[in-house]
């Protein structure tokens, strides 16, 4: 997402999907790499070391942390997996190589696994604040939201000066509809961190779902201008001013936006929906149209395009993005197809 520091450095994830950035899953994978950020700053730098030739039959710890780490950091991570787990073999109480473990295994996307080595290595000994972080992360990103509310609670009560374990706990109270308590949690993140446009970004959420729209503008105007170049905050702008029935004014926020800065989650949605709004789905169409073609795999895509085109009484052109939706797999596509066939078929009978 552009312009959103907490995002930096994020897992790759699948595809994105078009859709309210709350529901992509892109500040889980962000709040992880924020805890990992904090994990690996609380160590030493790894000093020099043959990754390589590093047995852990016989290396120290310290060899054996710097070189999983080296190893890590060059992508060796099958290396890395095997260093590590003959290294737990022989020093089950030893923390620290869980952690890397764990580091590894999100590295490779096997999430659950990585969790299960947070637990192990809170076993071995009492959590850190950042091992908590990370820890909660995880638990997060696999569902389990109330270990991932533990954790933040934990490193919270660990560090009380750190913006993050409020932020991350918030984040999974929003998960549980738990919106008063992330309420309070955001406010003494941006009390911690003013400067923390993700903070800001989501009180406006939360208070756009409250319906109480003269906060969310003023909450996301902070998150805006603390990064004015993110379009996750222009959206909820937009969204904001949709919401407050002024959609022509939401349609020029998000109209200067390249055609990549399109494809980012709830552009086109909602330039769609003000277009709807406005008694104009031949644009909306066309909007969707413009940006399967530039991504012709993504069914979702030509979904909405054939979508908006039917709405629009342009069949033809429906029934073209409506197949390639299908042979993308789309859900309901192929139904769509029938739908729009048939109806081709009725209108030339009665010619």
């Amino acid at each position: 997402m552009t312009g959103s520091s907490p995002t930096t450095a994020a897992p790759v994830r699948p595809k994105p999907r078009d859709a309210r950035w709350w529901q992509v899953g892109a500040l889980a994978g962000a709040f992880v790499a924020a805890a990992f950020l904090v994990v690996q700053a609380l160590r030493p730098a790894p000093a020099p070391v043959d990754a390589g030739e590093v047995r852990a039959s016989s290396a120290s710890l310290d060899e054996i942390l710097n070189a999983a780490s080296t190893l890590k950091r060059d992508g060796a991570f099958n290396k890395a997996e095997t260093l590590l787990r003959e290294a737990i073999a022989r020093h089950v109480a030893e923390q620290r190589l869980y952690v890397e473990y764990a580091e590894v295994l999100v590295a490779t996307r096997r999430d659950k696994e990585a969790y299960e080595q947070y637990e192990k290595a809170l076993v071995a000994a009492d959590g850190t604040h950042a091992i908590h972080l990370a820890a909660g992360s995880v638990a997060s990103m696999i569902g389990r939201l109330d270990r991932a509310a533990e954790h933040f609670e934990a490193a919270q009560q660990a560090d009380k000066t750190d913006w993050r374990a409020p932020l991350f706990l918030a984040q999974v109270q929003i998960k549980r509809s738990q919106n008063a308590e992330a309420m309070k949690n955001l406010m003494l993140a941006v009390n911690l961190k003013p400067d923390a446009a993700i903070a800001w970004g989501s009180l406006a959420e939360l208070e756009l779902r409250d319906n109480k729209l003269p906060l969310a503008a003023q909450h996301v105007a902070k998150a805006r201008e603390i990064e004015p170049a993110s379009t996750v905050w222009r959206v909820l702008e937009a969204r904001i001013l949709k919401r407050d029935n002024r959609p022509e004014e939401a349609l020029a926020l998000l109209s200067g936006l390249d055609a990549a800065q399109r494809l980012e989650p709830g552009v086109l949605a909602t330039m769609a929906e003000c277009l709807g709004m406005l008694s104009r789905p031949s644009d909306a169409a066309r909007l969707y149209a413009e940006a399967s073609q530039a991504q012709p795999l993504r069914g979702d895509l030509a979904m909405q395009a054939a979508q908006w085109h039917d709405r629009a009484g342009e069949r033809a052109s429906a029934l073209v993005f409506a197949k390639r939706a299908a042979e993308a797999g789309e859900e309901h596509a192929a139904e769509l197809v029938a739908k729009l066939e048939k109806a081709g078929a009725g209108a030339k009978k009665k010619r």
